[in-house]
């Protein structure tokens, strides 16, 4: 195996072990308040005071709309929601949170408001600024990866 291939097995494998420590801590911290790691970031992706159209919701969280519903009716069943028809477009539907929904709101926010501030207290500004600028490269070569990729299945 040459060494090229080796690096991008690392990159690999410290993104996802990253990833999977931040997500099982977060799963952990919602199961706590019996909630899941996604219907938290569905309530933190709803604005607090108008609501957010359900047609904004799903680009927002970068989920499939068929999931997006599910979760939706499971946080409207469970009251942390509801939903509102917009005045100006009837057809348009504002998804707003309960007070039930805001206080869940507000403790997701603090679990990622304390975790981040945890980080920047352990890793200097300096390494924060070269760990945001390296994986804005990754995202890009991956994007520039991903456009070849279909380029190339489309010629064949």
């Amino acid at each position: 195996m040459n060494m090229e291939n080796k690096k991008v097995e690392s990159v690999d494998l410290v993104l996802k072990s990253a990833w999977l420590a931040v997500s099982r801590m977060y799963a952990e911290q919602a199961q706590m308040h019996n909630s899941t790691t996604v219907q938290a970031l569905t309530l933190l992706k709803i604005d607090p005071k108008s609501g957010t159209r359900s047609t904004n919701l799903g680009p927002k969280m970068a989920i499939e709309p068929t999931s997006l519903t599910r979760i939706i009716k499971l946080l409207e069943d469970n009251g942390y929601i509801y939903k509102e028809k917009s005045s100006t477009d009837r057809r348009e539907v504002i998804i707003k949170l309960t007070e039930k929904g805001l206080s869940s709101r507000n403790i997701s926010k603090e679990a990622v408001e304390s975790f981040n501030k945890t980080v920047l207290e352990k890793v200097s500004e300096e390494k924060m600024e070269i760990f945001k600028e390296v994986m804005n490269e990754i995202i890009s070569i991956a994007n520039d990866m991903n456009i070849k990729n279909k380029k190339n299945q489309i010629s064949l």
